[in-house]
C-alpha cells in the first residue's frame, strides 16, 4: 500500500506562517508516496467533497475540501471547528474505505472517525494533551469534564492507531510515560524545514540590534516575558528594535494584550509589530535578525526556531517542549532556565555579543532537521516505503 490520506481541518490552499497546518502541508509536500489531502477551504466557490488539485509550491496533491469556513463566523461558533470536521470525515469515510488508504491525522479528535474499520491509521500528537495539561485559557479546557473526556479519547486514538509520532523529544518522553503499553508504536521522528531554502544571508546589515519573534500571538508564547526582557536590553541597547512577526486566526486572538504589554514597558517606539504575513514573506526578517527570541510557557519543536537557526540566527529560548534540545548554551544561543525578564536581557546581551560565533553553530545545528529526511522517515515508520538497507559504515558502528 503507498496510499496515504492526510487530513488536517485546514486550508491545503493557504501557506500559513506556522503551526500544524504548515507541518501538514509540508509533509505533503514531500512525502514519496501517493498522497491525497482532506482539509477545509476559505474559498467559498470551491465545490465542497469534490476531488480537486492543490498546489504546495511546486508539488501538486489531490485535494478534497470537506467543508467551508468563514473565519469570522466560526470565531463565534459555539462548535468547535475540530468536531465539524469530525462529523464531515465520518461522512467521507466510505470514499477512504474504497480507495484502500492509510490515513494520517493530526488531531487527536479526527481518530473517531475511523475507530471500528480496518484501515491503517496514523496519528502525529503535536503534544496535544500535554498542552491541555499546561494552558487552560481556552474556555473549553477549563472544563474539567472536557480535559477528562479528551484524556480518555486521546487514549482510545492511540491505542486503535498503527503508529503515533512525535516530533519533540519532550512530546516523545511524554507520551512513552503515559501510555507504556504503547510504547513500541511511538516514534520521535525529528520535525524538518526546508534548509536549501532558509539559509543565511551573503552579509548581514550592520546597525541597530535587532532582536526577532516569528509565530502566533498567542498566551502560550508566554510574549509579556518577551516584552519585559526587551525593555530591559534597550536600556543596553537604547536603538535596539524588537520585530514580532506573527498574527492569530485562533480562538484568542492577543494583539490587544500584546500591545498593552508594549505601552507598560514604554518601548513603542522600539517595537514593530507585522501581523500574519504570507511564507515567502518572513525570510528577509531572518536575514535582518541578530538574535532569536522565544519565551514559551509550552512548545513542540517551533518550525519557526528551526528556521531561524538555518538562516544563522542564535536563539535565545525558554526551558520548554523541544527547544531545550536544540538550543545549547554558548555554541547556538541561550536558554533560560527562570521566567525573569533581567535574566531574560542578559542572555539577550550575551548572545547578540557573541552573534558572529553562535551564528555558524545555528546554521551547523539547523542543517540536521530536514523535512524531506523527516517525512521519508514516517513513511518508511508507516510502511509505505521500503526501509533502506543500512551501510556496511553504519552495520560496523
Amino acid at each position: 500500500m503507498r496510499k496515504l490520506v492526510v487530513a488536517y481541518a485546514g486550508d491545503f490552499a493557504e501557506y500559513p506562517m506556522g503551526g500544524v497546518l504548515e507541518y501538514t502541508k509540508n509533509f505533503s509536500r514531500y512525502a514519496p508516496v501517493e498522497l491525497y489531502c482532506v482539509g477545509i477551504t476559505t474559498d467559498p466557490d470551491l465545490p465542497l467533497r469534490q476531488w480537486t488539485t492543490v498546489k504546495i509550491k511546486e508539488v501538486e496533491r489531490p485535494f478534497l475540501p470537506l467543508l467551508y469556513v468563514d473565519d469570522e463566523k466560526q470565531r463565534r461558533s459555539k462548535i468547535p471547528l475540530n468536531f465539524k470536521f469530525l462529523n464531515a470525515l465520518k461522512r467521507q469515510k466510505a470514499e477512504f474505505l474504497r480507495m484502500g488508504a492509510a490515513i494520517y491525522i493530526q488531531r487527536a479528535e479526527h481518530g473517531l472517525a475511523f475507530m471500528h474499520d480496518d484501515m491503517p491509521l496514523f496519528f502525529n500528537t503535536h503534544g496535544q494533551s500535554a498542552f491541555f495539561e499546561r494552558w487552560t485559557s481556552h474556555p473549553l479546557f477549563r472544563w474539567r469534564a472536557f480535559r477528562a473526556w479528551f484524556m480518555r479519547m486521546e487514549a482510545r486514538v492511540i491505542a486503535r492507531a498503527q503508529g503515533v509520532f512525535t516530533i519533540s523529544p519532550a512530546d516523545y518522553e511524554y507520551y512513552v510515560n503515559k501510555f507504556p503499553q504503547h510504547a513500541a508504536k511511538i516514534h520521535y521522528t525529528p520535525l524538518g524545514i526546508e534548509i536549501d531554502e532558509y539559509k543565511p544571508p551573503a552579509e548581514r546589515e550592520a546597525g541597530a540590534p535587532q532582536i526577532l519573534f516569528v509565530g502566533r500571538l498567542d498566551a502560550s508564547k508566554g510574549l509579556d516575558l518577551l516584552i519585559a526582557g526587551f525593555a530591559r536590553f534597550r536600556e543596553r541597547y537604547p536603538d535596539a528594535i524588537l520585530t514580532i512577526v506573527g498574527g492569530s486566526h485562533d480562538f484568542n486572538p492577543m494583539e490587544a494584550e500584546v500591545r498593552h504589554a508594549i505601552e507598560q514597558n514604554r518601548v513603542s517606539d522600539s517595537v514593530v509589530m507585522t501581523g500574519l504575513l504570507p511564507r515567502e514573506a518572513i525570510l528577509p526578517y531572518y536575514h535582518r535578525a541578530d538574535v532569536f527570541v522565544m519565551t514559551s510557557l509550552w512548545e513542540g519543536l517551533p518550525t519557526a526556531l528551526l528556521e531561524a537557526m538555518a538562516c544563522g540566527v542564535p536563539a535565545v529560548v525558554t526551558n520548554v517542549g523541544g527547544m531545550p534540545a536544540v538550543v545549547k548554551d554558548d555554541e547556538n544561543g541561550y536558554v533560560l532556565t527562570e521566567r525573569d525578564p533581567a535574566l531574560l536581557a542578559d542572555l539577550m546581551e550575551r548572545a547578540y555579543r557573541n552573534r558572529a560565533r553562535l551564528s555558524v553553530e545555528a546554521r551547523r545545528t539547523a542543517e540536521r532537521y530536514s523535512i524531506r529526511a523527516h517525512a521519508e522517515q514516517v513513511c518508511q515508520k508507516m510502511g509505505l516505503t521500503p526501509t533502506p538497507h543500512p551501510t556496511a559504515q553504519e552495520l560496523l558502528c
